[in-house]
């Protein structure tokens, strides 16, 4: 059986990365993400199994599975991105009762954002243990041991709308001039806008203001932190939601919306949901006014 080059597929992601340099905080204090959740900042570790490599990370002596290496993403919304080798990686998820997979403990609705800077030494690659992970890309790996019941954490492919039904309801509110609003998430400190979920969002958005001749269009940038499981948290650098939101601002520019129609803010103060989906927090919201 023909084998992946995890390698070749591992650089092909790092070099698509976040174009931002992380800037993490961390205050002492003696706030804590509670005990369903797992919040942690670590190295990852690269399983070398068959059909595709499994990406896992060990916190306070236990493995947990993060994703698996498909070489590209399906938008953070849907398909957690893979870590990089020699940057550590914010994982954020909630304990599930799933069958392992590769040996690892699964984390519902999943989240891993690289940090930018480069860390030495930081992420390994080791055998595969005789796991396997298959399937067609979105890879659903088997579970430990393989078995009939579908694994509920992994996220499964939304349901399929087709490019007609979209089409049509894009042209019902752009007839109906219809007041319309977007959310775009975004990894811990980044205003990276993955392919394709994130960047089709803002694109249809900005179409869509345009298209209609939109009187005012609100764009707010959010800055988020993290609350860890073992304690503290991780803020993200200041002035990236200012960042997340001019960028966007930008897009729209491009888009031909006119600048003095564009109402763009953003809110410094950091955000967080007591450690759960804290994830959330990291957006911008837009509003196409007619």
């Amino acid at each position: 059986m023909h084998r992946v080059n995890w390698k070749a597929l591992i650089a092909a992601v790092a070099g698509s990365a976040i174009s931002q340099a992380a800037a993490t905080e961390e205050s002492v204090t003696t706030e804590r993400a509670p005990a369903t959740q797992r919040n942690f900042v670590t190295c990852p570790i690269v399983m070398d199994t068959l059909d595709v490599p499994c990406w896992v990370a060990e916190y306070e002596g236990e493995r947990y599975y993060l994703t698996v290496q498909t070489g590209r993403g399906g938008g953070s919304e849907v398909y957690p991105f893979s870590p990089m080798l020699g940057h550590e990686v914010l994982v954020e998820g909630t304990i599930s009762d799933e069958p392992r997979i590769c040996g690892g403990i699964v984390l519902r609705d999943a989240k891993l954002s690289p940090m930018q800077d480069v860390t030495p030494g930081c992420g390994k690659v080791v055998p595969g243990e005789g796991y396997r992970t298959k399937g067609s890309r979105p890879i659903i790996p088997d579970g430990d041991p393989p078995g009939d019941r579908v694994n509920t954490a992994i996220p499964q492919p939304p349901p399929a709308v087709s490019r007609e039904e979209l089409a049509a309801q894009y042209r019902a509110d752009v007839e109906a001039r219809a007041q319309r609003e977007w959310l775009v998430p975004y990894f811990f400190d980044s205003n990276y806008l993955p392919f394709p979920a994130e960047q089709r969002t803002v694109d249809e958005a900005a179409r869509y203001a345009a298209e209609i001749g939109a009187s005012r269009v609100e764009i707010v940038g959010y800055r988020g932190a993290t609350i860890l499981s073992e304690g503290g948290r991780v803020v993200e650098k200041a002035g990236i939601a200012q960042a997340r939101a001019e960028k966007i601002a930008d897009i729209f520019e491009f888009f031909e919306v006119p600048r003095e129609k564009l109402a763009v803010s953003w809110n410094e103060e950091p955000e967080h949901s007591n450690g759960i989906r804290d994830y959330e927090k990291r957006r911008v919201t837009i509003r196409v006014v007619p």
